[in-house]
């Protein structure tokens, strides 16, 4: 029997709620991880290099950053279930771009698309709140956190074993499939969710978008720069139209009275340190380490770089390390608790330092390089589990919501930025008639990652003791009357 919220809104019950949240997620998880295992083929069949390949990822991640920043506010204004759904249909738009044209530009085209997911979250999480009783809700978004561990390990390996078996296109249906699902069954089993009417309220569209312009610009030059040369005019101009709009950007935000991204939490010390610790993590061993397993697990013996793993046997070996690391978010999450999440996220950066220049010195031994990747895995899970905590412990509860959306838009661009980069110098050098880097070429790619995660290392230690977060943020929005949708 349905009971009823506070606000007097229908409360399906707990456990179809969760079905319907699980399926949504999951659709996002799967699609961040699904291509992982297909770069070698993607590299193959459309004569790619590493930097073509790499916008495969790139565009996804810069759009799931400016979905995240406007998904949430979109979900207030119009109702979350309306937005959830209109967001996996779209998904299901980006399937069908890549498969119908079947071009790579296609492929970049349906991802750019399909990065619409990234308001999946922020949805979520609201519904959790207004359709959950409240003392379920810290136990549902633990399993919506699981859900995208386990389905994006899942992702991995059913991306594997199609690219093995069938093609590239079996990867995108099986998307789209899994998001029509997700729809499906969250317009059935949902209830109508709230949506705000304030007078005249405004949408930061242009907050919430234009960072998105200014850094596409900025890495497409960049990449770009490799064949053309810093001289060319397209880079350069790329670069200087990049800087002009992400000033603009910047401006912009700081004068709007309600921002979508509020710039203004930067002010707060340990706020602003504590983002730098989540752009150097994600730029180090979160973003480019995507194109970097593929091609060291899946490339002939026969080159510098390269284990020889068909896709399969590689999906399910980090199907396995995926869900060796989920068993330590719990362990994470105590950690958090009686030491401060300070501590969690040291062990996990400590890992994942280690992992990085490994990943290099222990290239040809396969056992050894499944060792390193379960303790990324690890390391993964305890950094990831700690930022939530970390934002608790520094932001105040009035803003933690544009707090943690701020979070995952800085985590996406810096993915993002770090799969150009590590894109570009992969190919830097490359083995004489393949697109494959030689071992200067990857030992340089992990370099450049194991300085970002020293670097947030470094700024982990810098952090003292442990905050209680109090008073209230500048451009926090207040809080909104609500209606049904």
């Amino acid at each position: 029997m349905e009971s009823v919220t506070p606000r007097g809104l229908p409360r399906r019950p707990y456990v179809l709620v969760l079905i319907a949240l699980i399926a949504a997620e999951a659709t996002s998880a799967f699609e961040l991880s699904m291509l992982s295992a297909a770069v070698p083929d993607l590299m193959a069949e459309f004569r790619l290099q590493t930097t073509d390949i790499g916008w495969a990822f790139t565009g996804f991640m810069l759009v799931i950053a400016a979905s995240a920043a406007v998904g949430g506010k979109l979900g207030d204004l119009f109702g979350r279930k309306k937005v959830l759904i209109v967001v996996l249909l779209l998904s299901i738009l980006g399937s069908v771009v890549s498969v119908a044209f079947g071009t790579f530009g296609a492929i970049i085209a349906g991802r750019a698309i399909q990065g619409v997911t990234g308001a999946i979250l922020p949805c979520i999480m609201g519904i959790a709140r207004e359709a959950v009783e409240p003392k379920r809700v810290q136990v549902t978004m633990a399993v919506v956190a699981g859900t995208v561990t386990i389905a994006g390990a899942l992702g991995f390996f059913f991306s594997g074993l199609l690219i093995q078996y069938a093609n590239w296109h079996s990867i995108f249906i099986a998307a789209a499939v899994l998001a029509g699902l997700a729809a499906l069954l969250c317009q059935i089993l949902l209830a109508p969710s709230p949506r705000t009417y304030v007078r005249g309220d405004k949408i930061d569209i242009v907050g919430g978008a234009l960072f998105v312009p200014a850094l596409a610009a900025i890495l497409y030059s960049v990449t770009e720069s490799q064949t053309s040369g810093w001289g060319d005019p397209v880079v350069l101009g790329g670069i200087a139209i990049g800087v002009v709009v992400g000033v603009f950007w910047v401006w912009w935000e700081l004068r709007v009275p309600k921002p979508l991204l509020n710039l203004r939490l930067l002010a707060k010390p340990r706020y602003a340190l504590t983002m730098c610790i989540v752009a150097f993590v994600s730029f180090g061993a979160f973003g480019g380490i995507q194109l970097v397993q593929p091609i060291l697990f899946q490339s002939p013996t026969s080159m510098p770089i390269g284990l020889g793993l068909t896709p399969s046997v590689f999906g399910m070996i980090g199907l396995a390390i995926a869900g060796f690391g989920f068993l330590f978010a719990p362990v994470s999450g105590m950690v958090a608790g009686r030491v401060g999440a300070k501590r969690s996220m040291l062990i996990g950066i400590v890992g994942l330092a280690v992992t990085m220049p490994s990943y290099f010195l222990f290239r040809d031994s396969l056992v050894l390089m499944i060792l390193v990747m379960v303790l990324g895995s690890v390391g993964t899970m305890f950094a990831v589990t700690s930022i939530p905590t970390m934002m608790a412990e520094v932001v105040p509860p009035e803003n933690m919501g544009e707090g943690m959306g701020f979070s995952v838009v800085v985590r996406s661009l810096f993915q993002a930025i770090s799969v150009s980069v590590f894109s570009l110098t992969l190919s830097s050098a490359v083995v004489p008639g393949t697109a494959l880097p030689t071992v200067g070429a990857y030992g340089l790619t992990m370099a450049v990652g194991a300085v970002g995660t020293l670097v947030a290392l470094l700024l982990v230690l810098l952090m003292r003791g442990r905050p209680a977060a109090t008073g209230v943020i500048p451009g926090a929005a207040p809080l909104p009357a609500l209606a049904q949708d």
